[in-house]
């Protein structure tokens, strides 16, 4: 009790209690060369890292079972060492460079201002979901007519929508100069 939490474990007196009764007559620890290894470390880092690139969307419990450790050094590893965060259900980069956010912002508007890419479709995928779920189709054919059909019933108002969704969406990248960002906080 006068010791409190810097007493030994009964486990470790034991050990020790052995240990002396063999012959053991010094207290120190034996001379290892070179420094710890880190090599399994290494290796853990670099299956995570490969999990992730396959898939950004797995969750830390998934990747924890995919590469065989535990969930609390998995997420160690992608938050200190990766420097990841989960953003919109993947995981991305703590801090992106200026470099990385000026190209982000480039390949953008790159690919968002051509007259290929005024369909949107990306921005009527939710209205389509929505139309399909809760129905069982049975067939991938029978899933490409229904979807069809929800896509011949749409408006022309759906498509105004989807385009000013599209330019919000736009204006919100500008707006954190290519930044990731999720949700509507960022007020225009």
């Amino acid at each position: 009790r006068a010791y409190r939490n810097d007493t030994l474990s009964s486990a470790q007196v034991f050990k020790w209690h052995k240990a002396f009764k063999n012959g053991k007559e010094d207290v120190e620890d034996k001379h290892r060369s070179g420094r710890p290894s880190t090599s399994k470390f290494d290796e853990n880092m670099s299956k995570v890292r490969s999990v992730l690139a396959k898939d950004r969307r797995l969750t830390v419990r998934m990747i924890a079972y995919e590469v065989e450790m535990s969930k609390d050094s998995v997420h160690r590893i992608l938050t200190n060492v990766l420097c990841m965060r989960k953003i919109c259900a993947k995981m991305v980069p703590k801090n992106l460079s200026n470099e990385q956010k000026e190209n982000r912002l480039k390949t953008f508007l790159y690919f968002h201002t051509r007259p290929t890419d005024m369909a949107l479709c990306n921005f009527l995928f939710p209205k389509i979901k929505q139309q399909l779920k809760g129905h069982h189709y049975g067939t991938l054919e029978n899933v490409q007519k229904a979807a069809t059909q929800v896509l011949n019933n749409l408006t022309e108002q759906d498509f105004q929508n989807c385009y000013q969704e599209w330019q919000h969406r736009w204006g919100r990248c500008v707006h954190s100069q290519g930044a990731y960002f999720e949700g509507d906080d960022i007020k225009l």
